[in-house]
């Protein structure tokens, strides 16, 4: 049986199978490719942001900027709110320009009048109040039959949006 003779021969001069030494290399150099292959991926994927950050020490020029920076933010959106006064100019403009419908008795507007008195609140108050008088605001509240809403829900979604942006800025 030649294939038998060839073959321990084969073995037995450590070229076929390897000695445990050969596969120790062997082994090693495959987990060094693998390990270093990992370690490439992990550079290219970058550092794991921070996500959390020593808040600035009290005194520093950066907490002073931070408090500036946020008192101009409120100032400039109390600028751009509703005060009480202007609530009650909104109402009585509100008051003035409705129809009062027959059956409910309840106080309406169309979108016309709901424009017309979007231009009055504006002329009395400002520009404040021109956000409140979009086309989307006026699609959010419920209409009749002929496409007029309440003007109560209005004013109270007025309100409301106003007294919440005052929570918010405590």
């Amino acid at each position: 049986m030649p294939w038998v003779r060839n073959l321990r021969r084969f073995v037995g001069t450590g070229a076929g199978l390897g000695s445990e030494a050969l596969m120790e290399l062997e082994t090693k150099r495959i987990l060094l490719e693998i390990f270093k292959e990992r370690q490439r991926k992990s550079a290219e994927a970058g550092s794991i942001p921070s996500f959390y950050k020593k808040k600035p020490e009290e005194g520093s020029i950066s907490s002073r900027v931070q408090r500036l920076a946020k008192y101009r933010f409120l100032k400039k959106q109390s600028e751009l709110l509703l005060n009480a006064d202007d609530l009650d100019a909104m109402w009585v403009c509100l008051r003035e320009n409705c129809v009062i419908d027959d059956a409910t008795g309840a106080e309406k507007m169309n979108y016309e009048d709901f424009c017309h008195i979007a231009t009055v609140c504006t002329e009395q108050i400002g520009q404040k109040c021109k956000r409140f008088f979009s086309p989307s605001n006026f699609m959010k509240f419920e209409k009749d039959d002929s496409g007029r809403i309440a003007i109560l829900p209005f004013y109270l979604y007025v309100m409301r949006t106003v007294s919440c942006f005052l929570q918010e800025k405590l």
